[in-house]
C-alpha cells in the first residue's frame, strides 16, 4: 500500500471515528454509509456492482 493510500485511509478513519463520538450525531447512518462505501467499492472491483 502506498503512502498516499495510507494517508487517505487514515483521514477516512479519523472522520468516521469523530462522527461517531461527537454528540447529536446519527451513528446508524454513519455506519451504514461506511459499510456501503466499502461494499460498493468491492462490488465495483468484482464487476457485480451494476444495478439493472
Amino acid at each position: 500500500m502506498s503512502t498516499l493510500e495510507k494517508f487517505v485511509g487514515g483521514i477516512i478513519a479519523v472522520a468516521m471515528v469523530t462522527t461517531l463520538i461527537l454528540p447529536k450525531r446519527q451513528t446508524p447512518q454513519v455506519i451504514k454509509a461506511g459499510t456501503e462505501f466499502f461494499r460498493g467499492t468491492l462490488s465495483t472491483a468484482m464487476g457485480t456492482g451494476k444495478k439493472v
